[in-house]
């Protein structure tokens, strides 16, 4: 095992997955960790240009570079005792084809992420970002409950 992709949004399933990803990385020592957050491009609702109070795209772009940071930095907190060997990339795109892409792309021989993210409509039963992962990836994909 030598490089791994772990799938982070902040959700309590994403962290689980994390706990799995540090227990490899304990196990194996020459593995890496990439985590990987994908903000989902922004489409501008008809009314956001009307000053109606709804957030126009530079507000909900201006919060997610916040997650990301956040993210970011608890990751790299978290992880510290693997300080070497674990990087953050904030990715944009559509989430299962960002993860799927960078995990081919590092030559990663395992994706781990959680079953349900923390936005919506992917909370509803398995998760549409993980299913589709694990229908496209060429890797291993472990998919933490």
């Amino acid at each position: 095992m030598k490089t791994i992709v772990w799938a982070v949004d902040g959700s309590e399933c994403s962290w689980r997955a994390g706990e799995w990803a540090v227990e490899i990385l304990e196990k194996w020592s020459e593995a890496e960790l990439v985590a990987v957050y994908v903000h989902v491009p922004t489409v501008p609702a008809a009314d956001a240009w009307t000053g109606i109070g709804m957030p126009t795209v530079m507000d909900v772009e201006a919060q997610e570079s916040a997650i990301e940071q956040e993210l970011r930095e608890q990751v790299l907190e978290k992880l510290q005792p693997f300080a070497g060997r674990v990087t953050f990339r904030g990715e944009y795109g559509a989430p299962a084809d960002v993860i799927v892409d960078v995990a081919e792309a590092m030559g990663a021989d395992l994706i781990v992420m959680g079953t349900h993210g923390r936005k919506g409509l992917d909370r509803v039963l398995m998760g549409s970002v993980s299913t589709a992962v694990l229908h496209r990836a060429r890797q291993a994909v472990l998919v933490v409950r």
